[in-house]
C-alpha cells in the first residue's frame, strides 16, 4: 500500500509505505453528478486540502513562486501526485442497489489546480465506462479512502449536485453507509443515495 506519506516527503507520488491506520491529509469534498438523458455518464470532483498539505505541494509544484499553476506546474501535480489513485478508484465510490460491485472510470479530465484562502483545490471529472440509468435503479455515492490515509468528506450547503437531470425528479438523501474495517482501525463512510422518478 502506499500513502500520501510520499508527497509529504519526495512528492513523487501520492502513495507511499503507510505508517499509521489513521489520517495525515484531510480533504473537503464536494460531487455533481452529470446526466445525459436518463443516465449518469461522469462525476464532477472538488478537493480542497487541509492547510499543511497544500503548503507542501504548494511548496513542490509552484515552482516560479508566483502563487499560482501554470499548465506545466498543474500537469507535473497531475502527474506525480493525481495519477497514482488510479488504482484507488480516486477515493470515488459509485454503485447501484442492483449491483454488488461499483461503477469503474475510463478517464479523467478537465483537472485543474487552484488556490482558496491558501488552501489547494483540485478540480476534475471522472468518466464512466458504462453510463448508470439513475431512473431505474436508485445510485449511491461515497468518497472514501480505505486505507484510512486521507479523512475526505463531501461537505457545504450542497455536497452533492445534478446537471442535466432538471426533468427526472430526483432526490438525495445522505445517510451513513456500513462500516469499513482493516487491520487496525475502523470508520462508516457517509453516503448519498440518488432516487429518480423520471420524466416529469
Amino acid at each position: 500500500m502506499r500513502s500520501l506519506l510520499a508527497s509529504l516527503s519526495l512528492s513523487l507520488c501520492l502513495f507511499a509505505t503507510q505508517t499509521a491506520a489513521h489520517p495525515h491529509v484531510w480533504v473537503t469534498g464536494a460531487a455533481s453528478l452529470h446526466f445525459e438523458d436518463t443516465k449518469i455518464t461522469r462525476v464532477g470532483m472538488r478537493w480542497q486540502f487541509d492547510a499543511f498539505f497544500s503548503q507542501v505541494l504548494g511548496a513542490d509544484f509552484d515552482t516560479n513562486g508566483d502563487g499560482s499553476f501554470d499548465t506545466a506546474e498543474t500537469k507535473a501535480m497531475k502527474d506525480q501526485v493525481f495519477t497514482s489513485l488510479k488504482d484507488y478508484g480516486y477515493f470515488t465510490h459509485l454503485r447501484t442497489e442492483k449491483t454488488d460491485g461499483e461503477q469503474q472510470f475510463e478517464a479523467v479530465e478537465n483537472f485543474s489546480v487552484d488556490k482558496e484562502s491558501g488552501e489547494l483545490v483540485f478540480k476534475f471529472d471522472l468518466v464512466l465506462v458504462d453510463p448508470v440509468d439513475a431512473v431505474s435503479q436508485n445510485v449511491g455515492l461515497s468518497v472514501f479512502d480505505p486505507t484510512i490515509y486521507v479523512d475526505l468528506i463531501l461537505d457545504g450547503d450542497q455536497p452533492v449536485t445534478l446537471s442535466g437531470a432538471d426533468n427526472l425528479g430526483c432526490t438525495i438523501e445522505y445517510r451513513q453507509g456500513d462500516e469499513f474495517t482493516n487491520e487496525s482501525a475502523f470508520f462508516v463512510p457517509q453516503e448519498a443515495w440518488l432516487s429518480c422518478a423520471g420524466n416529469s
